[in-house]
């Protein structure tokens, strides 16, 4: 993730409602002279994205004073192949994110369905090119500047926002409360009504949900259908997200529970684990050498602070679920910290925000202080705030955030709590719903997914969502799946869900949807051991002549396969590295081949050879050596099946003394 904290959370703002009515049939396109006319507006070809529009609607800035001048709302028109019935709608999250820039997701998503759709992608205002927010300071914040230069620099974001003027000559504008899901739901009407698209079928995900929840309550004769991906309740949200830590509980010991390596090897609580490496850490931090995927070896030190961000990156990071509980029984029971330094290294961010125009700091500052529930009253001096969120956070009770103190979570780098102590006052009062539930009408379908192991977003708020919209949505958890279910679905369950309901929306409620109860189980890592000697043997299968140590060497060389795999998802680019050792390379898309030299998934045993992974149909095969102290060598062809349920690895070969080896063993 390219912000500073992990969570994804949403924004708004209303001044005077615009009412913006649509044609009830929509406007045909039309290409002349190398522009496409569509309703009122005429657009141009995408410089860069073949077969795109790409167009530009001026809006007010503050709709309550035309002073203030106008803002660039941009996006993106893809055309349906045939005539068109209707148009969709794609939002993205973060805050901060421009929906054009997951433009490929969703063209994936929607591709089946555009034969006779269009897709229409708008940045919301703040982001990509849409009056772009750039307070480049805090872009470039990075965690090890420290909180209190944060504090500072978004204290400067805010006043840059109160200090830039939208046109030459215009007054000055208050505008750091202006970039909130209210408005943007506005420039979103107004685009619609523009481009005379009649009712559509919107899209969101993550803080693009928030974006739907709000856009819906406001303007539902817009639209025809809304899908809210990985989505939480814009009224009634607790401003310390309690129910993050309540999930993880509950996730990680299904993760383990539902992965058969985890559950034969380490049986009880997973959480609990996870609680008893925080008390170690608390003695003493792990400290080491590791490497950040891409890069050269560094130092690392896991604390009490790591250790949470982690367990709050695993909603949006399965690597998380795991890996995270067999690398602290490493530490607890092994005193071996390499697992857990590289887990860290790999899934926590600790650069800064990047290039803005993928990602915007300053917008995500502008609506999540001005739109998500703060724990003090955003209005009062910053004095009376700190006094007002110390008073609540004292409130919380002992066990809140079980296994870490109310302390430690509320101090680590993902609590985000006290961010918007430095934000300027609003001077508007624009929330992003004013409604009571139901929040739309009995006509308007709605789906709602959750991810049954998202902990950003999670399945019990999702279900409230769907309570609040009314007896129109329904609520669909995606069991094993983290933070958004639709996009990049390797399974193809979220997803054909999605196509099924804009195809049809009026068969919501009879659609079937068991598809989601089948999702595999996420595979966590039975095990780091530190050398072959630890390692549990393969099972013999009918045929195998080799003992207990040729079957070790098939544990270890599966594992360092399946190791290799489980880093294509963090690698910028085409080389990787064993976890104590060797390297491996990697090309191709859907068809990813690896190449192993003497990787080192333990330390005293090199694996060398080739594999291939069918990203697609989750073919997984190998060929390797394996070479283990005081000469032991294995010479193995490997198979399983990467997207099948509870999957088995089939090992076969010789060993080096040229006996027989036929095992298997839980697929790595």
């Amino acid at each position: 993730m390219r912000h500073r904290r992990s969570r994804f959370v949403p924004a708004l703002l209303l001044a005077a409602i615009t009412v913006v009515s649509l044609a009830p049939a929509m406007a045909v396109a039309q290409e002349t002279d190398d522009q496409l006319a569509v309703g009122r507006l005429r657009l141009d070809p995408c410089e860069e994205v073949d077969g795109a529009w790409c167009g530009t609607l001026r809006v007010p800035f503050d709709r309550a004073d035309p002073a203030a001048g106008t803002i660039p709302v941009n996006f993106e028109w893809y055309p349906a192949e045939q005539a068109p019935v209707g148009t969709m709608v794609a939002v993205e999250g973060g805050p901060g994110y421009p929906s054009t820039g997951s433009r490929d997701y969703y063209i994936e998503l929607f591709a089946p369905v555009q034969r006779t759709r269009n897709l229409l992608l708008v940045d919301n205002r703040g982001t990509g090119t849409s009056g772009l927010i750039n307070c480049r300071p805090l872009q470039r914040w990075h965690l090890a500047l420290g909180d209190e230069e944060y504090d500072r620099r978004l204290a400067a974001c805010g006043d840059q926002l109160n200090t830039a003027r939208t046109l030459p000559g215009a007054l000055l504008v208050h505008g750091s409360d202006l970039y909130g899901t209210a408005n943007a739901a506005r420039d979103l009407a107004d685009v619609l009504a523009a481009l005379e698209t009649g009712p559509v079928d919107l899209y969101g995900d993550s803080y693009g949900s928030y974006f739907g929840q709000t856009f819906a309550a406001r303007y539902p004769g817009l639209l025809r259908s809304l899908t809210l991906d990985a989505t939480w309740p814009v009224l009634g949200t607790d401003p310390f997200y309690i129910s993050t830590i309540e999930t993880a509980r509950i996730a990680f010991d299904l993760a383990c529970r539902r992965s058969v390596a985890c559950a034969l090897a380490a049986p009880g609580s997973s959480m609990a684990r996870v609680g008893a490496l925080a008390e170690r850490l608390r003695r003493a931090p792990v400290v080491g050498q590791t490497r950040e995927p891409g890069s050269a070896p560094s130092t690392w030190k896991v604390d009490v602070g790591v250790l949470i961000a982690l367990v709050n990156n695993a909603g949006s990071d399965a690597g998380v679920y795991r890996e995270l509980d067999a690398a602290a029984r490493a530490v607890l029971e092994r005193r071996d910290g390499a697992p857990l330094l590289r887990l860290a290294a790999k899934s926590l961010y600790t650069a800064d925000g990047g290039p803005v125009r993928e990602w915007s700091a300053g917008q995500y500052s502008a609506v999540y202080c001005t739109d998500y529930p703060q724990a003090f009253d955003m209005r009062a001096p910053l004095a009376v705030r700190q006094a007002q969120y110390e008073a609540a956070v004292d409130a919380l009770p002992d066990g809140a955030f079980a296994p870490f103190t109310v302390e430690e979570w509320a101090t680590s780098p993902v609590a985000e709590f006290d961010d918007c102590l430095n934000w300027p006052a609003p001077v508007r009062d624009d929330p992003p719903i004013t409604g009571r539930p139901p929040l739309v009408p009995p006509t308007l379908p709605v789906l709602v997914l959750s991810g049954g192991l998202d902990t950003l977003t999670t399945w019990t708020n999702g279900a409230i969502v769907a309570e609040q919209l009314g007896p129109s949505a329904r609520w669909v958890k995606v069991e094993n799946t983290i933070h958004v279910t639709a996009l990049a679905d390797p399974y193809g369950c979220a997803s054909g869900l999605v196509r099924q309901f804009v195809r049809h929306p009026e068969r919501l409620h009879t659609m079937d949807v068991s598809c989601a109860s089948r999702i595999p189980e996420v595979r966590v890592v039975g095990g780091f051991p530190r050398r072959l000697s630890g390692a549990t043997p393969a099972t013999a299968r009918t045929g195998n002549q080799a003992g207990a140590a040729g079957l070790k060497l098939a544990t270890v060389g599966a594992a360092a396969v399946g190791d290799a795999i489980a880093q294509w998802w963090y690698l910028p680019g085409s080389r990787g590295h064993g976890l104590r050792g060797g390297w491996f390379t990697l090309e191709g898309d859907v068809s990813v081949k690896f190449d192993l030299h003497k990787v080192r998934f333990v330390a005293d045993t090199t694996v060398d050879g080739t594999a291939t992974w069918n990203t697609g149909t989750g073919k997984v095969t190998a060929q390797v050596v394996v070479k283990g102290p005081r000469g032991a060598t294995a010479t193995l062809r490997m198979r399983w099946d990467d997207l099948a349920r509870h999957p088995r690895a089939t090992v076969s070969g010789r060993t080096g003394s040229g006996t027989r080896l036929a095992a298997t063993l839980p697929a790595p």
